[in-house]
C-alpha cells in the first residue's frame, strides 16, 4: 500500500469547534461519561465516531439542555424514545 492510497482512504477530521468530547457533554448534562455514547446511538444527542472516541454535537447538546429545562435529571421524560 502506498502513501497516496492510505491518504486516500483516511478519515478527515470533523471541525472540533462545533464538536466536544463525551467527558465535556456528560460534565455540561450532568450525566455519566458512560451515558454519551449510548444517547449518541439512541439518537438523543448527534455526534460522530472518530476513531474510538466519540465527538458530540455542541449544537445537539445545547438542544437538550433547552428541550429538559426544568426537568430532574431522573424525569423520564428525559430518556431517549423507544
Amino acid at each position: 500500500m502506498n502513501l497516496f492510497s492510505t491518504l486516500k482512504t483516511r478519515t478527515i477530521m470533523p471541525d472540533l469547534a462545533e464538536f466536544m468530547t463525551t467527558q465535556e457533554a456528560a460534565r455540561v448534562l450532568g450525566f455519566n461519561v458512560r451515558s454519551i455514547p449510548y444517547m449518541i446511538k439512541t439518537k438523543t444527542l448527534e455526534g460522530v465516531r472518530f476513531g474510538r472516541a466519540w465527538l458530540v454535537s455542541r449544537k445537539s447538546v445545547k438542544e437538550y439542555l433547552k428541550k429538559t429545562e426544568g426537568m430532574s435529571k431522573n424525569d423520564p421524560r428525559r430518556k431517549p424514545q423507544k
